[in-house]
């Protein structure tokens, strides 16, 4: 490279030295082509293979669809004759549940009428029974407030009044004893008399006894009002006699009513027993019924869920044609991409060597000169087994074809020159001199750069504080006459302090953002 550009300079009557500054800014320019370079392209292969990938699953895709969309159509078909099975299934076995159903309910509610009248029964049964017994309460707890004075009363008699012996023989009748004085007296001696007479077991006297009973209790004079008169402890047995007389009486009315309360709530019970078993039957046909509802909307869902999954894969199928027709050609393309990739990839090296030697030291070349520097570049790389691409240029290593259309663009010339010119402008490490009589460099710096272009004089007044405002914030400048005060900027003296970076012009210190140009 440098036998190429002293020979150059020696036609031009310069002279021309590789300065070790210029070298720091070779190796600077190479590393960040590099870096750059390598990671632009691994995106770009990446973006092509992803697309190759998924052009390809598309294409596989396409007979796995068509393949689901031949086992769909007989799923769906036999899953709607199910569905037609099942509703005229459960179309029977609701008519035959509504029939059960209604006669169930006819049974509930002649069961309910019939417990409501054999309870109204019971309960005046019982109510004619407890009628009766307070009096008997009564007459207990009469008999329990006599003590063995009042008896011995009655034992000191050797011919006793007659009220005291009517009540005496209704006493010896009650507890079935032969009814006369010699009987009453032994039972009057018993010191377990009068609990006797409170514990009989009046539910279960012979009905005989109440027979002999009655020639007494039917007595005028057989009453407590009277017997009081003669005896206060057999005025309260006398009470009691009568009290029992009254509720054998009463209870021989009840007691049939309770036997036919008791037939009917077994008759009751066993009904019960048959409506339970039929309200189990009904629920159990119900839950057959539930079971097959859910077994029909089960297949409605899975029907509609085959239908949603033939339309997807119908839509799917559509759309992966449509991509696989649209881009078959953009399939090869991708394909000749990752390829041409693949070899930018294994020669980087040896491009990023040549490209950093032809950003540092070829701006002042002619295009002639300039392809020299790029062969002998080539050479040197070839001899030290430094990998390059195949037909190496400087402008298929460094750009696009979509960023120099876009430079054209905006104005632009199309001559290989021109692109190489504006390759270095926005590669290069130091800021570019351009000698420009036709005013074509200026049209397109102005097009790039649009609203954050910043052009100056140096004639004007302000162009120092339209340099730095422009560095602080990152605008561009377009400087048309070189100011030779300006080397702190064309040297680019950064430095950082306090974590910012700043520039100094005089004895001004401002701040440098680095989108500045």
């Amino acid at each position: 490279a440098s036998t190429t550009t002293e020979k150059y300079l020696k036609e031009t009557k310069r002279h021309y030295y590789i300065t070790p500054n210029s070298y720091l800014q070779f190796i600077d320019t190479f590393s960040s082509i590099l870096q750059n370079t390598k990671k632009k392209s691994l995106f770009n292969r990446a973006c092509f293979h992803n697309g190759l990938t998924k052009l390809l699953e598309a294409t596989s895709l396409v007979a796995e669809m068509q393949e689901e969309l031949l086992t769909l159509g007989p799923q769906i078909e036999q899953k709607s004759k199910e569905i037609e099975e099942l509703m005229e299934k459960l179309h029977r076995d609701s008519q035959v549940v509504e029939q059960v159903r209604t006669l169930v309910k006819q049974d509930e509610e002649i069961m309910t009428e019939e417990t409501k009248v054999v309870e109204e029964y019971a309960r005046q049964a019982t109510k004619e029974l407890n009628a009766v017994l307070p009096a008997l309460e009564k007459a207990l707890a009469a008999l329990d407030a006599l003590d063995k004075a009042h008896i011995a009363e009655l034992r000191v008699y050797a011919h006793p009044p007659p009220l005291v012996l009517t009540v005496m023989n209704a006493v010896c009748i009650l507890l079935q004893k032969k009814p006369s004085w010699a009987t009453a007296k032994l039972l009057l001696a018993d010191a377990g008399f009068l609990k006797k007479l409170v514990t009989l077991d009046k539910d279960n006297l012979p009905e005989k006894v109440f027979l002999q009973l009655k020639r007494y209790v039917r007595s005028p004079d057989f009453r407590p009002s009277k017997v009081g008169l003669v005896s206060i402890a057999c005025c309260s047995m006398c009470h009691w006699i009568l009290a029992l007389d009254h509720y054998h009486e009463v209870q021989k009315l009840v007691k049939p009513k309770q036997i036919r309360v008791t037939e009917a709530q077994e008759v009751l019970r066993l009904a019960h027993q048959k409506l339970d078993e039929k309200q189990r039957s009904l629920a159990l046909i119900e839950e057959h019924e539930q079971n097959l509802e859910a077994s029909y909307q089960e297949s409605i869902a899975q029907k509609e869920m085959l239908a949603t999954r033939k339309q997807l894969a119908t839509q799917r199928l559509h759309r992966a044609s449509i991509l696989s027709t649209a881009l078959a050609d953009e399939m090869e393309r991708w394909k000749e991409s990752v390829n041409n990739l693949d070899e930018r990839l294994q020669g980087i090296m040896g491009d990023a060597l040549v490209s950093a030697a032809c950003i540092i030291y070829s701006g002042v070349l002619s295009a002639e000169y300039r392809q020299q520097l790029i062969n002998e570049c080539l050479r040197l790389c070839n001899e030290k087994m430094v990998p390059v691409s195949p037909n190496y240029s400087l402008i298929t290593a460094m750009t696009e074809k979509n960023e120099v259309s876009k430079w054209q663009n905006e104005g632009l010339p199309l001559d290989q020159y021109s692109i190489e010119n504006a390759i270095l402008v926005k590669n290069g490490q130091r800021w570019p001199l351009l000698i420009d009589p036709q005013k074509q460099a200026y049209r397109w710096i102005c097009q790039m750069e649009g609203d954050r272009l910043r052009q100056i004089h140096a004639s004007d007044s302000n162009y120092l504080r339209t340099l730095e405002n422009a560095m602080r914030i990152g605008n561009s400048i377009l400087l048309q006459v070189i100011c030779f005060n300006l080397g702190p900027i064309l040297r680019k003296e950064i430095y950082s302090t306090g974590g910012k970076d700043f520039i100094r012009i005089g004895d001004a210190e401002i701040e440098y953002n680095h989108n500045f140009r």
